[in-house]
């Protein structure tokens, strides 16, 4: 048997992929799990901790075409936001089909950064290709890896941050606008929703809340929604009026986990229309006045392709330094 393999957070930073490596795999693996049907992934499986809101998640699948499978384990748990620690802890075991374990990867950051690629891709495939307001709900840290996941596809004049919390917010916009990287990005907080959302051509939902935080009437047609945050059946984030207006048309990650998991759509009774992968294998035709919503539940398979290309990136670093 292999070595086994620890690779804490810091590793996971150093070993992780190019953004464009990253999302060609994941756009593979995405048609592969729609189109050809070559990954096997069950529905995440929750166990909610008594008297807590907090869940206990495990997340295995089994990707053929890599040669590997494996499981995330996650604990997701909303009070640790008052306390200053992650909300979501996690981590992912890589196998060989097997059955050897090859290693073990801290998943807080493959977590954020594959989340915001495939919203990246559906943004991609559905929004208008000359956006250039960006509206971001919430402050966390995927509120971050979406800022930063889009503003390698489009150059935005505006980004916009509203957080219920107004400092955590300003807290994001100072950090980001303190990296070299990020000095020509024009960022904003937002007093309201609403105007974070007016005229934006890209809105990204990733709160905490349980309860609708965005509706039709602030959202403007043509626009495109990634809607991230709210990942149970009883929480969401968006309202039954735009939920399930005639003016929408709903892309899932998983046709299967968004009708038991998304609480968007369970408790308004919209009916999704289309999943990623298919969409990214045949482009729908664009009406310029549609709005498109995005419901990023997030697959174990983007986390298994993932932990594959660190470990990867592993092998090669190994190889070369052999040489």
């Amino acid at each position: 048997m292999s070595k086994l393999l620890h690779f804490c957070a810091e590793d996971v930073t150093r070993l992780f992929p190019p953004f464009s490596k990253h999302m060609e795999a994941l756009k593979d693996t995405m048609i592969g799990y729609s189109v050809r049907k070559n990954i096997v992934q069950p529905v995440r499986q929750q166990l909610t901790i008594p008297n807590t809101s907090d869940r206990f998640i495990s997340m295995p699948a089994c990707v053929p075409s890599r040669g590997v499978m494996g499981i995330k384990v996650v604990c997701a748990v909303p009070s640790n936001k008052a306390k200053c620690l992650p909300t979501h802890l996690g981590s992912i075991q890589l196998y060989r089909l097997t059955g050897e374990l090859l290693c073990q990867m801290d998943a807080e950051e493959i977590t954020a950064k594959r989340t915001a690629i495939c919203s990246a891709l559906a943004t991609k495939a559905l929004a208008d290709p000359e956006s250039n307001i960006l509206a971001i709900i919430g402050a966390g840290v995927q509120a971050e890896s979406h800022i930063q996941a889009l503003s390698q596809l489009y150059s935005f004049s505006e980004i916009r941050v509203w957080n219920r919390t107004k400092s955590r917010a300003e807290t994001l916009v100072k950090e980001l606008r303190s990296r070299t990287n990020n000095n020509n990005m024009n960022l904003s907080v937002s007093d309201t929703v609403e105007s974070a959302c007016s005229d934006a051509d890209i809105v990204c939902t990733v709160t905490s809340s349980s309860v609708p935080i965005v509706f039709k009437d602030h959202v403007k047609p043509g626009a495109h929604i990634n809607v991230v945050g709210a990942s149970s059946p009883t929480t969401r984030e968006i309202g039954d009026d735009l939920m399930l207006s005639d003016n929408l048309v709903i892309v899932a990650d998983c046709m299967n986990a968004i009708r038991l998991e998304s609480g968007d759509v369970i408790l308004s009774g919209a009916e999704p229309h289309h999943e990623l992968g298919h969409v990214l294998s045949s482009p729908l035709s664009r009406d310029p006045d549609q709005i498109t919503l995005f419901k990023n539940l997030g697959l174990a398979c983007q986390d298994v392709v993932t932990a594959d290309l660190i470990y990867k990136q592993y092998l090669s670093e190994s190889a070369e330094g052999q040489s």
